[in-house]
């Protein structure tokens, strides 16, 4: 039996059907068109079948019944509820402006290139951006709050506190939001999340860094060989990353725009929101997980014991990409060229494809990233930190389409009496 406060990802045809209320043949027939995935289970005929699949199903026939529509089914990968023209989600992976991220990255197209995108929806590829010192009064505001780490995952608190910094050093609420030059403060507080990496790096310190692109300052900063594979690498992991539309923390972003909190409180609630279990520190556990296993039968071992159960296997399996995640394909890809005598590498690479192929379960984009943070040498417990500051791209680009939108964000909340 799972856990007891363990969130199952699977449930078995007899538990669907009664959730449901339905018979296995309409089971089935929502399979067959798509509306409900399934997985194999090892050793049986039997399949597993999404959860958040059979709830979606279920939310939809409460609303045809009249029930009116469930709120927490609607916010969980549920029908969209903001209007963007920034990132479409296709099964090709997400499209930044009309042009697809995969392309961007794989051709070589800067985080720079790729920010201003999505920010002004103009690509410019040799874009550079000027390389300014802090200012001594915006150095010395974030200092306080500049202390090394207990462990690498906790440089997100650090990163929202120091975005907190910035914007106070940078006047009033109203001076900001009034003044604009929302594109500068964004490159500002992209140099100096980069800076903050040498927390984490050999230094211990804030790295100050000098000229070059956020990749090569990011490697810079954490201490790892700024040779060229590494820096395309690297940033090939920061274009993909740099949006996914309407994401937990980007709707965090866009709820603290709505009611008109400056672009640097925005951000620090973005960060804190992605600093959770399910976003930035998933990938200390996928890497825990896999940390755990001391070659590949073991790490098979363990994910087919998760998968028995019902229960997600680390780095596997995202809910808006089921027939897999083309992010996920093109890190592996790149994962794999640097796979030659790197023995925990190619065990990895080894034990995505077996499971892949014997549970049917495609990996996920932190699953990717972490093959190239082991291909790279990203110190542990940093990608997800990388995947904030990537991020942090996006939710700018959607802070100025929610102050454009000129709306509140306020759902409504449906009450549910005290034990119904």
């Amino acid at each position: 039996m799972p856990p007891d406060d363990a969130v199952r990802i699977y449930l078995t045809s007899a538990e669907a059907t009664t959730l449901l209320g339905i018979r296995i043949q309409t089971l089935y027939a929502y399979v067959s068109k798509g509306l409900i995935r399934s997985v194999k289970q090892v050793g049986t005929k039997e399949r597993l079948y999404r959860r958040d699949d059979i709830l979606r199903v279920q939310a939809r026939s409460m609303a045809r019944s009249g029930h009116g529509a469930v709120a927490g089914a609607a916010l969980q990968w549920g029908e969209p509820v903001v209007p963007t023209s920034i990132t479409e989600l296709t099964p090709e992976g997400p499209r930044y402006r009309g042009r697809p991220a995969l392309d961007l990255a794989i051709s070589g197209g800067s985080f720079e290139a790729v920010a201003e995108l999505l920010w002004t929806g103009l690509w410019h590829p040799d874009i550079v951006w000027p390389r300014r010192a802090l200012p001594p009064s915006v150095a010395q505001a974030i200092a306080p709050v500049l202390s090394v780490p207990q462990g690498n995952g906790e440089l997100a608190e650090i990163l929202a506190m120091v975005v907190l910094r910035l914007g106070l050093a940078r006047g009033t609420v109203e001076e900001r939001i009034v003044g604009g030059q929302t594109q500068d403060a964004a490159r500002e507080i992209i140099t100096a999340m980069t800076g903050c990496f040498g927390m984490i790096g050999p230094a211990r310190s804030f790295h100050r860094g000098g000229r070059g692109s956020v990749a090569l300052r990011l490697l810079e900063a954490m201490g790892v060989d700024t040779h060229a594979a590494n820096v395309y690498a690297l940033q090939v992991v920061l274009v993909l990353f740099a949006d996914h539309e309407l994401s937990s923390s980007t709707f965090v972003a866009r709820v603290a725009a709505s009611v008109g909190a400056s672009l640097h409180s925005c951000v620090s609630a973005a960060l804190c929101s992605a600093s959770g279990v399910e976003l930035s520190r998933n990938y200390d556990r996928i890497e825990d997980f896999l940390h755990a296993g001391t070659s590949r039968p073991a790490l098979l071992k363990r994910a087919v014991a998760l998968h028995q159960q019902g229960l997600g296997v680390p780095g596997f399996s995202h809910p808006l990409y089921p027939e897999g995640d083309a992010r996920a394909v093109g890190l592996l890809a790149i994962a794999r060229e640097r796979s030659d005598g790197n023995k925990r590498l190619r065990m990895l690479l080894d034990f995505v494809d077996q499971v892949s192929q014997e549970l049917g379960l495609p990996p996920r984009h932190e699953l990717g990233a972490l093959a190239v943070a082991q291909a790279i040498g990203l110190p542990r417990y940093s990608t997800g930190a990388v995947f904030m500051l990537a991020r942090t791209a996006g939710w700018v680009a959607h802070v100025q389409e929610q102050r454009r939108a000129g709306q509140m964000i306020r759902p409504r909340a449906k009450f549910v009496a005290a034990g119904a």
